[in-house]
C-alpha cells in the first residue's frame, strides 16, 4: 500500500499528511476495502468524489472570479475542465489507473466513470488534507486547467 500512495503522491505532486484519505480516495466503487481506520466506505470513494467535484468547480471559479473573463466563459471551463470525459482522460494521461483498487469483478480494468470518479476524490482528499491552494497545485500538476 506504502508503494501505491507514494507512486500517487509523486504523479499529483503533492504529499499527503493523512495518507489515509488518498488511500480511501483510490478505492473505487466495489473495492474489497470497505473501511480505512474509523471510516465506513459502503461505496469506495464516491462520498470523496462528490465532494471533490464541488471543490474542483469552486477551483475553477475562484480562478475565474478573479479574471475578467464574462459569465458564459466560466460556464464553459466547467463543462470543459470540469467534465467526466475530461477526468478520465487527465486521469490516463497522468498513470492513474494502475492505482485504483477497482471492483475485483472488473478484471482491471477501469472503466471512465470510474477514472473521473476518482480524479475527483483525489482532489478533495487533498482538501481536505491541506485546502485550496495545495488543490490548485495539484490541478495544474495534472493539467486540470482551463485552456
Amino acid at each position: 500500500m506504502a508503494d501505491i500512495l507514494h507512486n500517487v503522491e509523486s504523479k499529483i505532486g503533492y504529499h499527503f499528511i493523512d495518507p489515509s484519505i488518498l488511500w480511501e480516495a483510490l478505492q473505487a466503487a466495489g473495492s474489497n476495502v470497505r473501511q480505512i481506520s474509523d471510516r465506513r466506505l459502503p461505496d469506495g470513494n464516491k462520498r470523496l468524489a462528490l465532494l471533490g467535484d464541488a471543490v474542483l468547480k469552486l477551483a475553477l471559479l475562484v480562478e475565474w472570479y478573479d479574471g475578467e473573463e464574462p459569465k458564459g466563459r466560466g460556464q464553459q471551463m466547467l463543462s470543459n475542465v470540469g467534465s467526466n470525459a475530461n477526468l478520465n482522460t487527465i486521469g490516463r494521461q497522468n498513470g492513474l489507473d494502475p492505482f485504483i483498487n477497482n471492483d475485483p469483478s472488473c478484471r482491471g480494468s477501469v472503466s471512465p466513470a470510474t477514472m473521473a470518479s476518482t480524479v475527483e476524490a483525489i482532489i478533495d482528499a487533498v482538501y481536505c488534507d491541506s485546502g485550496m491552494q495545495a488543490v490548485q497545485r495539484v490541478m495544474q500538476t495534472l493539467g486540470l486547467t482551463p485552456d
